[in-house]
């Protein structure tokens, strides 16, 4: 699956936005690299780890649980890496956003409109809210959850992305 037709705030080829990893997987087919990847932890690799973990609580003045209670848990982004581009999930494992990298090729048409070249002004146009934002590496529409990653300069865009409804709510 090459193509895509992109509902913003709804769907992505007729699989609504908040689905669950199943349903979209069903939808989209097999053909996907899940990350993070499922690391296999030997014996060996847990025994050095807790010597790590024991080592660094000991020079931290505590005990192992108190050390491991100071510690955040890792946000690792969740997705499936698909030939036409990324499958965001939440913690919940359900689908929040997906990415489309330039060189991916994808036949895109977003709202309607055909957004299979990334050109920056018929991106621009799929909402009236763009902003640059704070990194200074993106074009961002809160109204309708896009980004467009521009790293090089503001009028060269390498990726998409296309959120749900309050993607970037605690975000900006």
């Amino acid at each position: 699956m090459k193509n895509l037709e992109i509902k913003t705030l709804q769907s992505v080829n007729g699989v609504p936005f908040g689905s669950n990893k199943t349903e979209v997987r069903k939808a989209f087919g097999e053909n996907f690299e899940e990350y993070p990847k499922k690391a296999k932890k030997t014996a060996e690799f847990q025994k050095g780890h807790d010597e790590i973990v024991q080592r660094m609580a000991e020079m931290a003045g505590k005990t192992v649980e108190e050390f491991l209670k100071d510690i955040p848990p890792v946000d690792l982004q969740i997705f499936d890496d698909y030939p036409f581009g990324m499958v965001d999930y939440s913690d919940n494992q359900i689908f929040e956003a997906i990415e489309i990298p330039k060189d991916y090729k994808t036949n895109l048409i977003v709202d309607g409109i055909d957004c299979s070249d990334f050109n920056i002004t018929t991106l621009k146009s799929l909402s009236d809210d763009f902003t640059w934002d704070a990194e200074n590496t993106s074009w961002v529409s809160l109204k309708k959850e896009i980004s467009l990653y521009c790293p090089e300069n503001k009028n060269t865009v390498e990726c998409l992305l296309f959120g749900c409804p309050g993607y970037y709510d605690s975000s900006y």
